[in-house]
């Protein structure tokens, strides 16, 4: 062993065989028992494994001494010496190797020569002279024919550059240390040939043929004999010589020097072997097969070559499809199978490279190779035609073409994978890969740990699928450690893999790794694209529209969303479309832990920061936006100075587009957007958009987010000492408290919210809480006190120029009026509010308006005015998908038609409308409804199931504190009590089930 010039003492004969053989696989683990082999053979002594020890011991100190401690490491069941390639000749030699061999396909020819030359001059004797082990000798061998091996490659190479005068020095000296390689004596006679020298070559001629005679007892190779029969004609194929006339120009050589003799042509063969676990996909092998699939006596001449391009992003088992059916289709493609793994090429084209070796692959060798692309496409496409082969492109980089790649003939079949969907090839069938359910997850798990492990953790099972994301190169990952693992439980795995920052590390097992496949694609961005991906992963919302693309990266929408497709593209993001929204975009969870981690490497802590203040802000903004449209400016709600990130006003329309479609779609990310901001410590910006959302939560019933939100909001505002959102947020779960009609708790909120607002002056603020404190005295009863705080309320609201604050305190007002009998004060004032509406375009008031005039309507027995009103409403609240609205005005329906004497379809309605409240957690409708069917009920003779209703809708209207309409249910189960006694003896039996009578 050197160091630079320096030569190393490595120690006694076992030290150096163990060296050896540790070199000969260097970067892979050897096992004892093959060291052990080494050094004593088929008799080992019986404390062969401690000497082994020892000279382990040995050769570590050593490495030691020359600056390299951790070179050889323990790793069962042996030992791995860990050296860089450039550190170890023999791997030197063939990396060098194989990159010469690639100039000389892309025709490089001099530079393929030069290669050789550098990679040969690694040598520096025989390999590993003076060892004796058998095992070692052995590799001795294979190495010296590698080294043999390309000195012809490189003479031939000389010679096909015109360097034959200066190669006959070292050929003469080759033929005598090698005379059994016929390729060297033909190369001797052919550089003698062309060096003018012809009776030189036909004597090296001789010499050949009489020892080949005396050393094997055989005549040369038909290639030397023909050489020999050229040479002596002078066949110009040979080339020109330097005997030949200056004036005329030389004729191109049709001749190289002879290849080694080939066994008989086999039909090629070229596919890696189907995984025996394979599972799923039968659909898309289905569409494969009817694709490419033909019988023997199919003609398709009249029909285009059928291409199947299967796409999809890294790791989904893209290849494993393509080779499972390729082998599917073998015997209907019986010309053969051509196969390329095209991984490696990054953003080189290696097209010629890949079409020699297809070439070679169907016959074609040495000069018969053409140099040029097009030229070996035109010689392969001819090979092909009429043909059934079938050609797999597998893991074809999306930049590089493959059409020079493709057969011409109809005959022929092609199946490509690749990242993108490579749809500028005309006519090809996309097949695209998504990942696993939760099914086919756990049956690859099955068949990779067995079904008693899985069945035994059923649990932890499909914890680790999801953890995977369904993802198949990950689930091979951890079916590969699980199974070789049998002591390992799911649970412990299953644990590990819940630590995001540490996730990607465990994905890997003996030469799998999913981190790579990843950075394979991430590598593949322009800068601009690797940032966006970076950023991205600071979205943590299921998934996301293409504006905030732009928001992460402060620039247009238009520039942000065509490198966001590039992602696309590159399926490093994913496309969700969802019935009536517009496209959305997700990270797979897999690739966003990786997208995190290159965000920690790149990004400073301060871009992104700006970049999530840049996003949330743009929530807010569009948020706020779509609050504008619902009600016609900013009324009824309250904004803070938290920063937004804005864009053109025409652009923010075209995003939001119907704002009850807008925020059904958003709900889920504008949620996780006030997670993110509390825990960024944005409580402005947090607050605002909770507040923000309320038109949202109410009038869809979202009340767990609408609780969550709010109780985020306040703590972050509590901790930066944020009175006015601790007001706000106070305000807020007060409304919900009000809305599920817990009226305590609601008051409660509401004087809290009163006092913060009245300490910091923000009279907007203290007249949306006198609004729905108001409402709850009017529940309770407390005229006076409703009146008192509805005026309070209505000064302010109309000095802050909050008109649709304004309106709704109107229609409240009315309420009163008609509970009084002053139907016209409440005509008055109801009409006052719709102007309103009208002019601000606030169609979720306008409705609530029109529902109050039905009520109107119905108590003055209008039923005719009611109707209309009422049908007005539903196609509001349904346009604007206000539920809870919808549910109120189905109430009414219901009661119009009980009016009308149409009680059985009143019982239809009121019962819909009584599911439809249970299950939004309207329980002042849901005793409503109660109540009206148990009025229906008694009116038709049903005294007992009346009387069911109206202990239901009592208890209900107690425990929510509406004296006014518990004293009504009352009065009614007074009059059922007067029923026959059959009857009323049931009503008292259901009345013991129900618990205490209210009075």
């Amino acid at each position: 062993m050197t160091i630079g010039d320096r030569s190393v003492n490595l120690g006694g004969a076992r030290q150096r065989t163990v060296l050896a053989v540790l070199g000969l696989n260097a970067n892979r683990v050897v096992p004892v028992d093959q060291l052990i082999d080494a050094v004593w053979g088929a008799d080992p002594p019986t404390t062969a494994r401690s000497q082994i020890q020892i000279c382990i011991s040995a050769l570590r100190r050593i490495f030691q001494e020359i600056g390299h401690p951790e070179a050889i490491s323990t790793r069962p069941p042996g030992y791995l010496l860990q050296l860089p390639p450039e550190h170890v000749d023999s791997l030197q030699f063939t990396a060098q190797l194989a990159d010469a061999r690639r100039q000389a396909d892309a025709g490089a020819k001099a530079e393929a020569s030069a290669t050789l030359t550098a990679a040969l001059a690694l040598w520096r004797g025989a390999a590993l002279s003076g060892i004796s082990s058998d095992q070692v000798q052995r590799a001795a061998t294979v190495l010296e024919d590698q080294r043999l091996t390309a000195v012809e490659e490189r003479i031939q190479l000389d010679l096909e550059l015109g360097r034959h005068q200066e190669v006959i020095l070292e050929l003469r000296a080759l033929v005598v240390e090698q005379p059994m390689r016929e390729r060297l004596h033909a190369y001797l006679m052919l550089a003698l040939y062309r060096c003018g020298r012809q009776a030189d070559a036909l004597a090296a001629a001789r010499r050949a043929r009489e020892i080949l005679a005396e050393e094997l007892g055989l005549d040369p190779g038909a290639e030397l004999q023909h050489l020999e029969r050229a040479i002596l004609q002078r066949d110009p194929s040979l080339g020109p010589t330097d005997e030949a006339s200056p004036a005329a120009p030389p004729p191109a050589p049709r001749w190289t020097p002879p290849q080694p003799r080939l066994p008989t042509p086999v039909l090629p063969r070229q596919l890696p072997a189907s995984i025996t676990d394979f599972v799923g996909r039968d659909d898309q092998l289905d569409q494969i097969r009817q694709v490419l699939g033909r019988s023997p006596d199919d003609d398709r001449d009249h029909r285009g070559m059928p291409v199947v391009v299967i796409s999809g992003m890294d790791g989904v088992g893209k290849s494993s499809l393509a080779i499972r059916a390729a082998h599917e289709l073998g015997e209907q493609y019986p010309d053969g199978q051509l196969y390329a793994d095209m991984h490696t090429w990054d953003r080189q084209d290696r097209s010629a490279e890949l079409l020699a070796r297809f070439l070679r692959a169907l016959g074609v060798t040495g000069s018969a190779i053409p140099d040029g692309v097009e030229e070996r496409g035109e010689l392969y496409r001819s090979m092909l035609s009429g043909k059934r082969m079938l050609v797999v492109l597998d893991d074809v980089p999306p930049e590089l073409p493959v059409l020079p790649l493709l057969p011409g003939s109809s005959s022929c079949g092609v199946i490509i994978a690749s990242r993108l969907r490579l749809t500028g090839l005309p006519g090809v069938r996309q097949i695209d890969l998504d990942v696993f359910d939760l099914q086919q997850s756990l049956q690859m798990l099955t068949g990779m740990v067995g079904r008693d492990r899985i069945v035994a953790d059923r649990a932890d099972a499909a914890e680790l699928a999801d953890l995977c994301g369904g993802l198949p190169l990950a689930l091979r990952i951890t079916g590969a450690r699980l199974a070789s693992r049998p002591h390992w439980r799911l649970g412990g795995l299953v644990h590990r893999l819940r630590d995001e920052a540490k996730r990607l590390d465990e994905f890997t097992h003996h030469g799998l790794e999913l981190r790579s496949s990843i950075r394979l694609a991430y590598r593949a961005l322009d800068a601009k694209a690797q940032r966006l991906f970076r950023l991205c992963s600071l979205l943590r919302a299921p998934d996301f529209p293409g504006w905030t693309a732009a928001a992460l990266l402060d620039c247009s929408t238009g520039e942000a969303e065509d490198i966001l497709e590039s992602l696309v593209d590159a399926r490093l993001v994913d496309i969700v479309q969802y019935p009536y929204t517009s496209v959305r975009y997700r990270l797979h969870d897999l690739i966003r832990v990786y997208a995190a981690e290159k965000l920690a490497e790149e990004e400073t802590d301060q871009d992104s920061a700006a970049a999530l203040a840049r996003v949330l802000g743009g929530w807010l903004a569009l948020a706020e936006a779509a609050h504008q449209i619902d009600y016609g400016g900013n009324y009824t709600t309250l904004h803070g100075g938290a920063q937004r990130w804005t864009m053109p006003p025409e652009e923010a329309a075209r995003q939001i587009g119907d704002p009850a479609d807008w925020w059904e779609a958003e709900r889920r990310a504008l949620a996780v957007a006030v997670r993110q901001a509390a825990e960024a410590g944005l409580s402005e910006l947090c607050w605002d958009l909770s507040l923000t959302m309320i038109s949202l939560f109410e009038s869809k019933g979202y009340f767990d987010d609408w609780r969550e939100c709010t109780n985020l909001a306040y703590q972050a505002a509590e901790r930066d000492g944020n009175r006015i959102g601790m007001a706000a947020m106070r305000y807020s779960l007060g409304t919900l408290y009000l809305f599920q009609s817990r009226l305590a708790e609601a008051d409660d909120c509401f004087a809290t919210a009163l006092e913060m607002f009245r300490a910091e002056g923000l009279e907007h603020g203290c007249a949306l809480v006198l609004r729905n404190a108001a409402h709850i005295d009017g529940l309770r009863g407390d005229v006076e006190s409703m009146l008192g705080k509805y005026a309070a309320s209505l000064d302010i609201m109309r000095r802050v120029g909050d008109r649709i604050g304004e309106a709704h305190i109107m229609r409240n007002l009315a309420k009163y009026r008609m509970d009084e009998g002053d139907y016209q004060g409440a005509t008055e004032l109801l009409d006052q509010a719709l102007v309103i509406c009208e002019q601000t375009g606030c169609l979720r008031v306008q409705a609530q308006v029109l529902h109050r005039f039905a009520e109107v309507h119905l108590a003055t027995g209008r039923l005719d005015l009611a109707k209309p009103c009422l049908h007005q409403v539903l196609r509001i609240v349904r346009d604007t998908g206000d539920r809870i609205g919808e549910t109120h005005a189905l109430y009414s329906l219901g009661l119009l038609r009980h009016r009308e004497g149409r009680s059985d379809d009143a019982e239809v309605i009121l019962g819909h409308t009584l599911e439809r409240a249970r299950s939004l957690g309207e329980r002042l409708v849901e005793a409503r409804c109660r109540f009206s069917l148990g009025e229906i009920a008694l009116a038709t003779g049903r005294a007992e199931a009346g009387a069911a209703h109206l202990w239901e809708a009592a208890e209900l209207f107690g425990r929510l504190g509406s004296t006014f309409w518990q004293e009504r249910a009352n009065l009614l189960l007074a009059k059922a009590d007067q029923l026959a006694p059959p009857v009323a003896e049931g009503v008292a039996a259901w009345a013991g089930l129900a618990g205490n009578r209210p009075v």
